[in-house]
């Protein structure tokens, strides 16, 4: 299989540790976290030096450097010491190894094995990560019912539409405790998660720009009770048909995001072919930061690789009081003045939302009006 250079970039993450770092043990922690997760196979450990200017560089370096998938090794730490008790860990991985619900595991061993100064034990009685339960009777029909012909979106400014991976722009925006909250309450108050109302948001946005078809495809987590320990590639890309009418309240549309989301739980183990959807929506929980004794640590989990997927890939890392939405695009068929526009939309409607949330699509399709990011 032919790859680009953008397929061969990782999944970076970057552990912040101020004050009395013991690096050796930190070192340790490393080779005890690879230990325990024999799926990312062989992992290189490097250290440098840098200053508190020259640190961006040195992470945008290894963020981007692609993979030997043939080679390996296919994970990766850089351990940078930035000043006197300033120590930058980065991990990178490849999406064959890791995803992004794995940076929490990972986190959270580091932080076990440089307490403990020891090996970490296996996850008991858990498979490895290449385990795949089979797939349940049905699948294949369900998969082929929703198979259809490439929906083209309409977003404000695009050029054209890939479908493949490229090279790739962020915008953010962070709502914080207050927007976060009144989210919240909204998604309690029509009887669904943050998860399902953000996803029908996306819907709906689309459906105001003019898209008449859903072009979505889902990042789901296919984790189970055997292997939610256990680092390794456990998503599945699935395509999204739900779509709303103009005329449709958006209760009942957030009704058939669930229904359908419900449906496809059972069968995302079995997934089809990877789907031609131009327009990429994943979402995950972020864990709260573990305690490294004697030090102050922080994790920057959205570290961006310059990697785009499609057209627009929005990812939504949820915390217990903020909610951070990543717009990643490819700056060669879309512009950034027009994804920044894009976010401003995005965060007007969860306004609106979160004010009325038994609003018809059509009084949430009037033209919107950009929210500051």
């Amino acid at each position: 299989m032919a790859h680009t250079p953008f397929d061969l970039r990782g999944i970076p993450l970057a552990l912040h540790l101020n004050g009395p770092v013991d690096t050796p043990a930190l070192l340790g922690a490393c080779a005890a976290v690879a230990g325990r997760h024999p799926v990312l196979g062989r992992v290189r450990v490097t250290r440098t030096e840098s200053t508190p200017e020259g640190y961006p560089g040195v992470a945008t370096a290894e963020a981007t450097r692609p993979f030997d998938l043939e080679r390996g090794p296919l994970a990766r730490f850089t351990l940078v010491r930035v000043g006197p008790e300033r120590v930058r860990l980065l991990f990178t991985a490849h999406a064959r190894v890791f995803d992004a619900g794995s940076k929490d595991l990972l986190v959270r061993d580091l932080a076990d094995a440089y307490f403990s100064r020891a090996p970490l034990p296996p996850p008991d009685g858990t498979p490895s990560a290449t385990w795949d339960p089979a797939p349940p009777d049905g699948a294949e029909e369900f998969w082929r019912r929703r198979e259809r012909e490439p929906v083209e979106p309409v977003l404000p400014g695009l050029r054209t539409v890939p479908h493949g991976t490229g090279p790739g722009e962020i915008v953010e925006m962070v709502l914080g405790a207050a927007e976060s909250g009144a989210l919240t309450e909204a998604a309690a108050t029509l009887g669904a998660t943050r998860f399902e109302l953000l996803l029908a948001a996306v819907g709906v946005l689309l459906r105001g720009y003019g898209t008449v078809a859903s072009p979505l495809a889902l990042d789901l987590g296919t984790r189970t009770r055997r292997t939610r320990e256990r680092i390794g590639p456990f998503v599945a890309r699935v395509p999204f048909a739900p779509h709303p009418g103009p005329d449709e309240e958006f209760p009942a549309y957030l009704r058939t995001v669930r229904a359908e989301l419900h449906a496809m739980y059972r069968f995302r183990h079995a997934p089809p072919e990877p789907p031609a959807a131009p327009v990429l929506f994943g979402y995950r929980r972020r864990a709260a930061v573990p305690e490294f004794p004697g030090i102050g640590a922080g994790v920057e989990w959205t570290v961006f690789n310059g990697v785009a997927h499609g057209a627009l890939h929005v990812q939504a890392v949820d915390a217990a009081r903020s909610l951070t939405l990543g717009l990643r695009f490819n700056p060669a068929v879309i512009g950034h003045d027009d994804v920044s526009r894009i976010a401003g939309h995005l965060r007007a409607l969860l306004r609106a939302l979160a004010a009325e949330p038994g609003a018809r699509v059509s009084e949430l399709l009037e033209p919107p009006r950009p929210e500051p990011s």
